[in-house]
């Protein structure tokens, strides 16, 4: 029997707090549908392969969303912070075991969305009017921008999002990147081949990518949640070297 190359909605690492009770979940598609699995399982490896939790039972909601209760002792004080830690589900659908992995990272806080409505709406105040009725916020825009910013930052080898300690500074790259997708949707739901929706996803996406390169924050470096040198900020830019660059090393250590 061929395994059915079923989809498990991935979209960036997923970032554990250490010494906190937290739920981490997966959910699993096919044909636009999302799958619920008969049963379920949940392991978390941490760094050198260690086995922090192995093969535990699962929950599955009604929707099929696969979750479980990672409790605060399960994550001590004593595992030592930043990546190389793997989840893996197993699910069981139709009688047969898939088995889904996603890379983690030990974190001692994520960084969360910056924007919210009311910062869309100070811009464009008919955004109001302009949203569709099948939807009351437009908070799946502003998860999806946060989102692409967060890998956009790894892709670009910038750092650990989750040492940024000034989230304030991502404040204009998160409102820009979000009306980029609104009018974007709007656009493509008008059909048109032009016109001002595209013209201003168009003009939001430029400044997108402005300001993304311009942006620069307080970064934890020593992985201990402190603003020890507030005056020392890092460039989104790279600086970009003519001779030799300066011995440093990029990827900063973790810390216990």
């Amino acid at each position: 029997m061929s395994d059915t190359p079923y989809s498990a909605r991935i979209r960036f690492v997923e970032l554990v707090e250490r010494n906190k009770t937290q739920v981490t979940k997966l959910k699993i598609y096919r044909d636009n549908a999302q799958v619920i699995p008969s049963s379920a399982s949940y392991s978390l490896f941490g760094l050198s392969s260690k086995t922090i939790k192995d093969n535990q039972v699962a929950t599955v909601d009604a929707e099929g969303t696969i979750l479980y209760t990672l409790n605060s002792s399960d994550l001590p004080t004593n595992l030592q912070l930043g990546e190389g830690y793997l989840e893996e589900f197993k699910a069981t659908i139709s009688g047969v075991e898939y088995v889904f992995r996603r890379t983690a990272a030990l974190v001692l806080r994520k960084l969360y969305p910056v924007i919210s409505d009311p910062d869309l709406t100070q811009v464009y105040t008919d955004l109001e009017s302009l949203r569709p009725a099948s939807i009351t916020s437009y908070q799946s825009y502003i998860d999806d921008s946060l989102y692409q910013i967060l890998r956009k930052i790894r892709s670009r080898g910038m750092g650990y999002e989750y040492l940024v300690m000034s989230p304030e500074s991502l404040y204009e790259t998160h409102r820009h990147l979000t009306l980029y997708l609104i009018f974007r949707d709007f656009h493509s739901s008008i059909g048109q081949t032009e016109g001002r929706f595209l013209d201003l996803a168009q003009e939001h996406y430029k400044q997108f990518l402005l300001e993304f390169d311009q942006v620069n924050w307080i970064y934890d470096q020593s992985h201990e949640g402190k603003i020890n040198e507030p005056n020392k900020r890092v460039s989104a830019t790279p600086v970009i070297y003519t001779s030799a660059p300066p011995a440093y090393n990029r990827r900063f250590r973790r810390r216990y």
